[in-house]
């Protein structure tokens, strides 16, 4: 599962000044986003059921929420990579991060990348409104 960002220029020619506060903020904004999907995953408030397994008792996350790390898969497999200066790839490697994502027949939703993209789009739209007044 992956989010790409890009910015394509349909302003003509940008100057180097512009073209560099451009790849700043998509970079940050990318950086931004891959922190806040793990923040939300190892340190958000669950409310979902407890149990014991194997000698340890843990909490997992109730619909809705981001989900309970367990072991730290899914949130060692959250990386960003750049693909050029104006595009960057939050990726999420764990198979089963999509089902988590988006739910599944079985499971409800436990959001996590999504939100963080949310949270992180002001701050962006806020970054490309300073290179562009």
């Amino acid at each position: 599962m992956r989010i790409d960002f890009t910015v394509t220029n349909n302003f003509g020619t940008l100057s180097k000044e512009m073209e560099r506060g451009i790849s700043v903020a998509i970079r940050k904004a990318a950086f931004s986003i891959e922190r806040e999907a793990k923040v939300s995953i190892q340190t958000g408030r669950k409310s979902g059921r407890v149990y014991t397994r194997v000698g340890r008792t843990h909490q997992a996350s109730a619909p809705g929420e981001a989900p309970a790390t367990d072991y730290g898969v899914l949130v060692n497999s959250i990386q960003t990579k750049p693909e050029s200066a104006f595009s960057f790839v939050v990726g999420v490697g764990a198979e089963y991060a999509a089902g988590l994502e988006f739910g599944t027949t079985k499971a409800a939703a436990r959001p996590f990348l999504r939100p963080a993209v949310l949270k992180v789009k002001p701050q962006l739209e806020a970054d490309l409104r300073k290179i562009f007044d």
